[in-house]
């Protein structure tokens, strides 16, 4: 009997947030809601108006560490200088602006370096 009241619980709470997401950004915004979670494989009680917002801080952390990881690594290991470390940090701003123009996707970058480079890479969200 619990698991039914949890399965019932589960599903006034999914067409709650649909009619929230139909109420705020209409029909269309439903089936971006949809096609986000199908591509993604996130499956949570928030909408993605709200996942973006409430995510925006771990993704500031994520970014910032992997720049300073990056630049360490390329300095203690390979050697470069404040000048090699700069043109990387240059070409990061840039591969992300790309990106976040619709200009590039995350597979265009792991497709390029396969052919390449011979590794293979995870697209992220997959």
């Amino acid at each position: 009997m619990n698991k039914m009241r949890e399965y019932e619980r589960g599903r006034e709470d999914g067409l709650d947030l649909a009619r929230r997401i139909v109420k705020q950004g209409g029909i269309e915004a439903l089936e971006q809601e949809c096609k986000f979670r199908g591509v993604t494989g996130i499956h949570t009680s928030l909408a993605v108006k709200d996942l973006d917002k409430a995510s925006e801080k771990i993704k500031e952390v994520i970014a910032d560490s992997f720049v300073i990881l990056s630049i360490a690594v390329l300095h203690d290991d390979f050697g470069f200088g404040e000048k090699r470390c700069q043109r990387f940090r240059n070409g990061l701003d840039r591969a992300a602006d790309y990106i976040n123009d619709g200009l590039a996707e995350w597979i265009d970058y792991v497709d390029a370096i396969k052919e390449e480079l011979g590794i293979v890479l995870k697209n992220p969200g997959e």
